[in-house]
């Protein structure tokens, strides 16, 4: 397990220094790195024909790009349908 699954789950900060500090006081460059690991964390989560490529990671356009391609069946989604049956709904 890498360090940062280790500070993840412990929910603990990097370095001692930043304890005092609310997460919104972090140095800018803690901030992004947090971030970016969070960002490269999720991509991993995904199954690999759905993980992005590695050379658009940092390339935000593109990015969505390839996900609206890979995640959408063709149709921009203009409402969210949730199907319900009606002798499921309690009164």
């Amino acid at each position: 397990m890498g360090i940062w699954r280790i500070v993840k789950e412990l929910n603990y900060p990097l370095h001692r220094n930043l304890r005092a500090l609310s997460v919104f006081e972090y140095p800018h460059t803690v901030n992004y790195v947090i971030k970016r690991r969070m960002q490269i964390d999720s991509y991993m989560e995904l199954p690999e024909d759905k993980r992005p490529p590695r050379s658009i990671w940092d390339k935000p356009s593109e990015l969505n790009e390839w996900f609206e391609r890979t995640f959408s069946d063709g149709e921009k989604q203009t409402e969210f349908k949730l199907p319900v049956r009606e002798d499921e709904i309690e009164r």
